[in-house]
């Protein structure tokens, strides 16, 4: 895909959004109000998970331990 393919497409998905939230979003990351839009912040995947299964902490990956620490 070109680059002009790539602008016309994402014009196309700019054009169909109705999300007022969603649009001043996207016209703050074209204006340059989000210089660290790549940056991962505490917080932004909040609502994102919609269910967590029962079991999710009883994998434990080879080489952990239950009371191995994550670094911070």
């Amino acid at each position: 895909m070109t680059t002009e393919e790539k602008k016309i497409d994402l014009i196309g998905k700019i054009i169909s959004l109705e999300n007022d939230e969603i649009i001043d979003m996207v016209n703050d990351l074209l204006n340059g109000a989000r210089e660290e839009a790549g940056l991962r912040r505490a917080g932004w995947g909040k609502g994102m998970v919609n269910y967590v299964s029962e079991d999710f902490d009883d994998f434990i990956p080879p080489g952990f331990s239950k009371n191995t620490k994550l670094p911070h």
